[in-house]
């Protein structure tokens, strides 16, 4: 993949400690006691649910835009595989220019991913 770097930027919620004092009397807001899938309201100490815990947080965009290529292309890989096996187990009489048409796909797609000069 590219060369990619997390753009984090100070977490407005807990104040860069990690810990969520947000709540009343200084417990942890309903927010981050969900976020940590506890039940009840008396919680203190829980991790920050907008940072995680590390005091830094990551914007959702850049996160969703991180995450979109690799995704689609699994989702391409997972269904061009599913047409495969389809063609195959209904014998159709196209199997081989679809497995040709997917095999070359599924390739470009592995050499993009695998390539050395996507790894620098």
């Amino acid at each position: 993949m590219e060369n990619i770097k997390a753009n984090l930027y100070p977490c407005a919620h807990c104040g860069e400690t990690g810990t969520c004092n947000n709540g009343p009397n200084n417990k942890s807001c309903s927010s981050c006691i969900k976020r940590n899938e506890l039940k009840g309201n008396d919680h203190s100490g829980l991790l920050c649910g907008s940072c995680g815990g590390i005091g830094m947080a990551e914007p959702m965009t850049e996160r969703i835009n991180k995450r979109t290529k690799p995704l689609l292309a699994m989702g391409i890989v997972f269904f061009v595989l599913f047409i495969v096996f389809a063609f195959a187990f209904t014998k159709n009489e196209n199997f081989s220019e679809v497995l040709v048409f997917a095999s070359t796909l599924i390739g470009s797609i592995t050499g993009y991913y695998f390539s050395s000069n996507s790894m620098k």
